[in-house]
């Protein structure tokens, strides 16, 4: 048997996606062929078993994948934005001869039960990930701030004044954005914290990269999670390895609705992460706030390890059958 890898679109600049083919790997004997998910339709060749997990998809027209695939569906979100294509007739059809479906979250398991499939929250694949394969001395015991907050806006909390008065310039609204997401950073952590600080962003331009540098740059990135003492963000593929780390980590929530995308973040903020919501930002002093970065530094909650013990076993099941 042959067995495929997931890669990602030329635009793709969330390293989140490459970070869900990584955690793939430990389970494959081997990768015979990089698999684009896009274009998973119009694969003709010898026939792989492919781990079909994350974020589905820019185009879903291409749905779905082509009888030479032999895949496993766990940790699948149908995004809101392109689930009518994504629960046609043809995609139902499809998805009931692989049942059971594991999905990343609630509202997608709910959207295909309406449609008679078999499905359950399997939790994400992330959360397999192997401490072991990422130690490394160079990045040991830092503080690191990821995206913080990012939908406010993307930028450094730490702001110099220079670029602050280049930008205020260009776009008022995104730096009073980012003025306000710095003033609910201060009041949310000590300014030891902020000092230490590492930041890194999860989303970058990867367009001139191959699919092996893009898969460096991922492994670079967890390398960073797996050796911190503290992780603080606003991105879920950043929080969920640091709960296979066993990285403390802060999950700050910074959206007040759910119009959007509604369970893909609330699956895991209300039971498995330590969060802090924008209402208790909002409602609570700094005291307040600093109290509950402390009690949440000491360790992680282990909701997730049921999801985790779950997803090892029916991969390598799924892997090693003939």
């Amino acid at each position: 048997m042959k067995f495929g890898l997931l890669v990602y679109w030329d635009k793709v600049r969330n390293i989140g996606e490459y970070i869900q083919s990584l955690a793939q790997v430990p389970f494959l004997p081997k990768v015979d062929q990089f698999l684009n998910k896009e274009t998973l339709s119009e694969y003709y060749g010898d026939e792989h078993k492919l781990i079909l997990n994350g974020w589905f998809m820019h185009y879903p027209e291409n749905w779905p994948p082509s009888k030479n695939i032999n895949p496993l569906f766990v940790s699948f979100h149908i995004s809101p934005k392109t689930k009518d294509l994504l629960i046609s007739d043809k995609a139902i059809e499809y998805y009931k001869l692989h049942e059971p479906i594991g999905c990343r979250d609630h509202d997608t398991v709910e959207l295909l039960k309406t449609k008679g499939v078999n499905a359950y929250f399997s939790g994400c694949l992330t959360l397999t990930l192997d401490k072991h394969l990422y130690v490394d001395e160079d990045y040991k015991d830092e503080i690191i701030f990821s995206d913080v907050l990012y939908n406010m806006a993307r930028y450094n909390p730490n702001i110099t004044p220079k670029t602050l008065i280049r930008s205020i310039l260009r776009t008022p609204k995104v730096i009073f954005q980012a003025f306000k997401k710095r003033q609910l950073i201060k009041k949310l952590f000590p300014e030891t914290i902020q000092q230490k600080a590492k930041y890194i962003i999860q989303e970058r331009s990867l367009k001139k990269y191959t699919h092996e540098e893009r898969f460096d740059v991922a492994t670079d990135f967890l390398k960073q999670l797996a050796n911190a003492k503290l992780v603080v963000t606003s991105r879920l593929h950043t929080a969920l390895p640091c709960l296979a780390f066993g990285t403390p980590v802060i999950f700050i929530d910074g959206q007040l609705s759910r119009k959007f995308d509604s369970s893909r973040l609330s699956s895991y903020t209300k039971s498995m992460l330590n969060t802090i919501n924008m209402e208790e930002i909002q409602q609570k002093s700094s005291n307040e706030l600093h109290e509950i970065i402390n009690k949440y530094r000491q360790g992680n909650p282990n909701a997730h390890l049921k999801y985790r013990t779950e997803l090892i076993e029916r991969v390598q099941k799924f892997i090693e059958e003939e």
